[in-house]
């Protein structure tokens, strides 16, 4: 269920990113171009000590998620791209998807997997390896493509807005490095209420 977190400037959305990043949630930030969202999410991961893949959707194939056709005797199998291969080597990381309004339909349907299953070609990765991504509105992305509904489903939606006073501090002064969010211990304790509130939800109101 995608839910959308709309900010006054980058601070909060940061915060929520940083959770969503510690928790390992599928999260995606949208922000106009030039704002510093892929800067961000870099500079989350160095923060939090984690090796960062960036992978830019708008150049990449179905392929590239689904694996290579690979023949060996009798039995096909679907390789793994290096970036895939290194995070499983690490046990943990993040995976950036760059630029994801720019995918066409059938590397969206591709990522499918990726974000769900956490699944590329025939290897899985650790679960300690995180998903985040990063758009522009169709409407100011160059070939913008409309994200599909299994797609977008998938993530927690973040709304990044910067404030020209923040720009202007950065500028002047440096910028501050992200808050790295410290999850209380036991917070997955939570999680069976959270989902039965959800699945009340539901009974009530089924059409939402």
């Amino acid at each position: 269920m995608s839910t959308l977190l709309q900010a006054g400037d980058g601070n909060v959305a940061a915060e929520a990113l940083g959770v969503a990043v510690a928790a390992r949630v599928p999260v995606l930030l949208w922000g106009a171009p030039g704002t510093g969202k892929t800067s961000a999410i870099r500079a989350m991961a160095e923060a939090m000590g984690l090796p960062c893949e960036t992978v830019i959707a708008s150049i990449r194939e179905p392929s590239d998620f689904a694996g290579l056709p690979v023949v060996t005797g009798d039995v096909v199998r679907f390789a793994p791209p290096l970036w895939a291969t290194r995070l499983a080597e690490a046990g943990t990381g993040v995976l950036f998807l760059d630029e994801l309004s720019t995918a066409p339909p059938a590397v969206q349907a591709a990522l499918l997997r990726v974000v769900l299953e956490r699944t590329v070609g025939d290897l899985t990765l650790p679960d300690d390896v995180a998903v985040v991504a990063a758009a522009n509105p169709p409407e100011q992305a160059a070939d913008g493509w409309d994200l599909s509904a299994p797609l977008a489903n998938r993530l927690c939606h973040l709304s990044w807005e910067t404030s020209p006073r923040s720009i202007a501090e950065g500028l002047a002064s440096g910028w501050a490095p992200p808050p790295v969010p410290l999850l209380p211990a036991g917070w997955t304790a939570g999680e069976p209420l959270n989902k039965s509130l959800v699945a009340a939800f539901l009974q009530v109101r089924p059409a939402l």
